[in-house]
């Protein structure tokens, strides 16, 4: 396993935070670039957490159901799945990053991005941008398996996370982008739809020029659900 490392996360993401705070910034007079911060949960819980808000009416998960999230990352998506639904939900990666990190604080990273704008972190600016990003909180409250479907053994640790139920429903959370091949969806699908019973298969994509959501949906078997980030658009 290895997917997505943490320079791809770095480069995915980026988030002007001094902007967000009091008075702005950073202050023009310092003549530096402003502190920016990439795959951290101050940015992006609340980001992933409106994207289920807006899909859950078109989702219709519900109480009893058994949630699978691929591509989970560091769990952020099955925390607010949890929270708009009270499903039991488990979330599955391949990230080496996200397996290795997860279990740690923010701090570190956060830190070097302060660091970065050329301050200093434990004092002055430096150390009220800390504060305002950086709440000594774990990354999460969710632990996510670093499982990719593909055998049995993998479907089995998803299983006995999920409380030795099988999964009903298979989320895939927007991880196709355009260097995804027709190949590598389908080995996703089959995978997904590959544990025993049967399962709804979600697949949340924002749509490029490369692959639209159509495209995305033509691939899938009969029965999968193809529906936008923004929660307007849905193929079932």
């Amino acid at each position: 396993m290895a997917g997505w490392t943490k320079a791809d996360y770095d480069g995915a993401y980026r988030y002007h935070v001094e902007r967000r705070m009091p008075g702005g910034g950073p202050p023009p007079a310092e003549n530096r670039p402003g502190v920016v911060i990439r795959y951290h949960r101050l940015y992006m819980k609340p980001m992933i957490a409106a994207m289920w808000a807006k899909l859950q009416p078109i989702l219709n998960i519900l109480p009893g159901d058994f949630v699978c999230v691929v591509g989970a990352g560091f769990g952020w998506g099955v925390e607010a799945v949890i929270a708009e639904t009270s499903a039991t939900v488990v979330g599955i990666d391949i990230s080496d990053y996200i397996a290795t990190a997860q279990s740690t604080t923010e701090e570190a990273e956060l830190r070097a991005e302060v660091a970065a704008a050329g301050l200093d972190p434990d004092t002055g600016r430096g150390l009220e941008v800390m504060s305002f990003i950086y709440d000594a909180q774990p990354r999460t409250s969710v632990v996510v398996l670093q499982e990719d479907m593909s055998s049995s053994q993998s479907k089995q640790a998803i299983r006995a996370a999920l409380g030795n139920v099988w999964p009903s429903v298979v989320v895939y959370e927007n991880i196709v982008d355009d260097t995804w091949t027709d190949t590598d969806i389908i080995n996703a699908r089959n995978a997904g739809n590959g544990f025993g019973g049967s399962q709804r298969l979600i697949w949340i994509y924002k749509p490029t020029p490369a692959r639209t959501l159509q495209n995305l949906f033509d691939l899938l078997p009969a029965g999968s659900e193809v529906i936008s980030t923004d929660g307007l658009v849905y193929l079932t």
